[in-house]
């Protein structure tokens, strides 16, 4: 069996290919706007993780039209385990910032699908991931 380490790409979101959008309703018919361009998960020997991602996010006024917006990055580091074809991904709590719940994903040869409950205003979303391994990648 192959080692779980090494480079994984998102390749859809919610069911979608990349780039994916995903609308989040707000307040008085607002919607937040979130466009995940870009995923890479990079499994690190010793149960380390690194999340890397490239998207786009605004709020949309009621009758408005989305606006071109820069695109933003960001990352998140922990740890992780891997126990019967289930992993659990566990953020590093960042520095001011509210502890973030573990996710759990599930890992089936060179694919691992992984969701969780993005909480964004007042409508909490599932979100689930679909990244395959990609050689290529840090």
């Amino acid at each position: 069996m192959r080692p779980i380490e090494g480079s994984y790409v998102a390749q859809a979101m919610n069911g979608h290919a990349l780039p994916a959008d995903l609308r989040i309703p707000a307040t008085g018919g607002d919607f937040r706007l979130f466009r995940l361009e870009q995923g890479v998960l990079r499994l690190g020997d010793h149960g380390s993780f690194t999340l890397y991602f490239r998207y786009y996010h605004q709020l949309v006024s009621r009758g408005s039209r989305p606006k071109s917006t820069p695109v933003l990055s960001d990352s998140e580091t922990g740890t992780y385990k891997v126990q019967m074809g289930t992993m659990t991904l566990t953020p590093a709590k960042k520095k001011g910032a509210r502890s973030r719940a573990p996710i759990t994903a599930t890992i089936a040869g060179e694919e691992i699908r992984a969701s969780y409950l993005l909480q964004n205003g007042t409508s909490p979303q599932l979100l689930t991931l679909i990244l395959r391994r990609d050689e290529s990648y840090w």
